[in-house]
């Protein structure tokens, strides 16, 4: 039985060449990820202000026009902004923005008013004199964007605020539940700024459970917070009803 003969070595291989960068190769990732950021922010800007309307159609074409980009950077946002659910992404479809579903703020909210106790209690106990320190820097902030009546940004901030004092717990599994449920009702708790009354009466709650947190008093810090996230909750459901009814 005659042996196999061994298979011969492929004469020609593959040799990667070394990658030459140009002398200002350090600015081009800078730039795309800053236009990147532009589009996340504007278009999660008109979104949470209602420029653009929840189940408007978001086509790509229109939108590249209007900033001036290409495909590539606008679908890089268009996933950013579906994975804060603020857009449906549809496959061979054109991407719109995601409805509210008013069943779904209502136990996502309930959710969190206990998530915020337990957040709020933990935050307390262990935040540092600099944790605090910084958070009263920021609150202070949120109440000049309140006088000015700078809405957008004072509702960024508001979030900073509130992602901060669950931070602030320690606690990884809290954190990662919290800011996906946040994210389910991120368009639905800007409403509630649309009510100047219910604005106001924020600010004062915010003023309120920043005052027990300087006081290091972790129960009535917590229970505060709660209030303040259930009140946000019914605020927002509120409106949610209102829109409903008139549509109908």
């Amino acid at each position: 039985m005659s042996e196999i003969a061994p298979r011969a070595k492929l004469r020609t291989r593959f040799k990667p060449t070394r990658l030459k960068l140009s002398s200002d190769h350090s600015k081009r990732p800078l730039d795309r990820m800053s236009l990147h950021d532009q589009l996340v922010a504007k278009v999660r800007e008109m979104i949470v202000d209602g420029e653009l309307q929840a189940g408007a159609p978001l086509p790509e074409k229109m939108l590249c026009e209007t900033f001036g980009v290409s495909r590539t950077p606008l679908r890089e946002a268009f996933k950013i902004l579906a994975s804060e659910g603020l857009i449906e992404l549809r496959p061979h479809r054109t991407p719109v923005v995601t409805p509210v579903d008013r069943e779904e703020i209502a136990n996502s909210f309930a959710i969190m008013v206990a998530l915020d106790g337990v957040a709020g209690a933990e935050a307390a106990m262990r935040a540092t004199d600099e944790d605090i320190a910084r958070l009263s820097a920021m609150h202070d902030q949120l109440v000049t964007l309140h006088r000015e009546a700078s809405r957008p940004a004072y509702f960024r901030l508001n979030q900073d605020i509130h992602i901060e004092i669950t931070r602030l717990a320690k606690n990884p599994v809290l954190l990662n539940i919290w800011t996906t449920l946040n994210a389910n009702i991120y368009r639905a708790r800007a409403t509630a700024n649309y009510d100047a009354a219910r604005w106001t009466e924020s600010v004062r709650e915010h003023e309120a459970f920043m005052a027990l947190l300087r006081a290091r008093d972790a129960q009535g810090f917590a229970a505060s917070l709660s209030a303040h996230t259930r009140k946000t909750g019914d605020a927002v459901l509120a409106t949610l009803k209102i829109a409903t009814d008139t549509k109908t």
